[in-house]
């Protein structure tokens, strides 16, 4: 089982979640290990066959996940969301925002790849940022975009929300969910400022990730949420 979905099922289990959305499912490496009762997937070009696992309760949607929020009804809400799709700020953004309102008081979403591994990682373009780090002699083809600038979005633009990014048993996600306890000042001046962020100013703002261990996010999400 990969860390995103021992994560997941963690936390479900803590919160006795019973329907999970994932965006981004491409192989199905995490959504197959999931162990929630209620299962939609989307993606616009599954990678396996999704034939033998649809039912009643596992759900595919084969579109982008644009559309398939413009389709959806307002009524769908889901208790965890996993968001995994295409790795640029702007989709990520948009993502975020309709997972939101497909969310609840006790949802968790969660945002895979918050933390780049090095300055090509950091690259909005997948291409590019292998092609450069093969110049350097690195063969490594990590990619994470700059799906990093979620967080200080989240930082300055949702007040009402709380956030936690795990590091150091898998690959960086970051938890957000709905709380009061975690008040902070606004640290850039717009929204297009975030958008214009670099990896260097990632560094300069690392704080702002709020990292730390994958028990003690999960234990902070639990205490806040069950309260």
């Amino acid at each position: 089982m990969n860390w995103s979905a021992r994560r997941i099922n963690l936390l479900a289990d803590k919160l006795s979640a019973r329907k999970y959305l994932e965006i981004g499912v491409e192989k199905g490496e995490t959504f197959t290990d999931i162990r929630i009762t209620e299962r939609t997937a989307v993606d616009p070009a599954f990678a396996f066959d999704t034939t033998a696992l649809a039912n009643a309760n596992t759900h595919f949607h084969q579109k982008p996940s644009d559309q398939f929020f413009a389709e959806i009804s307002g009524n769908s809400l889901f208790d965890l969301i996993f968001i995994d799709g295409l790795h640029q700020f702007e989709q990520v953004v948009r993502d975020f925002s309709n997972a939101i309102i497909h969310s609840h008081s006790g949802s968790v979403i969660v945002l895979d790849d918050t933390k780049p591994i090095d300055i090509f990682s950091a690259n909005p373009n997948r291409d590019d940022a292998i092609r450069f780090r093969r110049r350097t002699g690195v063969e490594d083809a990590a990619w994470h975009g700059d799906v990093y600038k979620i967080v200080f979005y989240l930082h300055d633009f949702w007040p009402a929300l709380s956030y936690r990014t795990i590091v150091g048993s898998g690959n960086p996600q970051t938890f957000v969910w709905r709380s009061s306890n975690f008040t902070r000042k606004p640290r850039f001046n717009s929204l297009e400022s975030i958008s214009r962020l670099t990896y260097y100013e990632l560094m300069d703002n690392i704080d702002l990730l709020r990292e730390c261990d994958e028990g003690a996010a999960i234990a902070e999400i639990s205490a806040a949420l069950l309260r």
